[in-house]
């Protein structure tokens, strides 16, 4: 149900709403970049959807229409009451007023969903985490629009410079894969930047083995939040109870040059860290 800037307005005012800056909403408006982020979820009529900020609902009776079952989580009380009231005709819709970080995807009646959403710009990262590290059993993909800069840095490679923790952690569960940019003109109100659709397709095992997932992701924090410096200064840094030569050491035997930059290391070169860690009962 894509509509235009002048219908928008029109609702907002008959409805006597605002649109809320905070909340980053902004409105899908371009019919074909519509039918281009549809066409690229490849919805079957077996799969049951999750859309996260469905808005005035501009992708959601396609969604319904296509799949078996939407559930459509909206956190403003006043857009969720209005989506469900015009979408009343879509029998397999059901419309939650809910913050998603706070929605147990396992009380939805369903074991697995494919997720679609526009995620607001402010709280992207939280979304994306919290669907990868508490609800990931219930998701078998994710397809979201995000603003540009964050979706080139959740899927960036090592040694560039977007390469951050949170490119580490969506790794270590996801395949990444930025599908195409959506011009910032689609949107009313329009944002400052442009934004990108992306497809983070469900690991079946990570690309590593580690014996402890929060030691590992702790290390990788614990590099990244000093990524100027060395990986044995950023680690001696966050470490208590040894001496910086013993971690030169342990990073040594380990086949990793201790004058590295934490952008310069794989996903294998931190679990690698992890397990040495562990053997050497190194804890951070």
């Amino acid at each position: 149900m894509i509509l235009t800037p002048a219908q928008i307005k029109k609702i907002l005012k008959e409805e006597k709403l605002s649109i809320s800056k905070r909340r980053g909403q902004n409105f899908l408006v371009d019919a074909y970049m519509k039918d281009k982020i549809i066409k690229a979820i490849d919805i079957k009529e077996t799969e049951d959807i999750l859309e996260i900020g469905p808005g005035l609902g501009a992708l959601t009776d396609d969604l319904a229409d296509k799949s078996a079952r939407v559930v459509a989580i909206e956190k403003d009380r006043a857009l969720a009451h209005l989506l469900q009231k015009n979408l009343a005709k879509c029998k397999n819709l059901k419309v939650i007023h809910e913050d998603i970080l706070e929605t147990d995807l396992a009380d939805l009646g369903r074991k697995v969903f494919k997720v679609v959403g526009n995620l607001p710009y402010y709280i992207t990262t939280p979304i994306i985490i919290y669907l990868l590290e508490k609800e990931r059993m219930q998701v078998h993909d994710i397809y979201v629009t995000l603003q540009e800069e964050v979706g080139r840095r959740l899927a960036a490679k090592r040694g560039t410079k977007d390469y951050a923790s949170i490119s580490v952690l969506v790794q270590y569960y996801t395949n990444p894969k930025l599908l195409f940019t959506i011009p910032k003109r689609a949107f009313y109100p329009q944002p400052k930047v442009n934004s990108v659709f992306v497809h983070f397709s469900m690991l079946v095992e990570p690309p590593v083995q580690v014996h402890s997932e929060e030691q590992f992701f702790k290390i990788v924090r614990a590099c990244f939040n000093q990524r100027r410096k060395t990986i044995l200064n950023s680690l001696f840094h966050k470490l208590k109870n040894i001496k910086k030569d013993d971690l030169h050491n342990i990073l040594r035997k380990a086949g990793i040059d201790s004058a590295r930059r934490p952008e310069e290391l794989s996903i294998q070169e931190f679990a690698i860290i992890e397990n040495i860690f562990h053997t050497k009962e190194v804890w951070l």
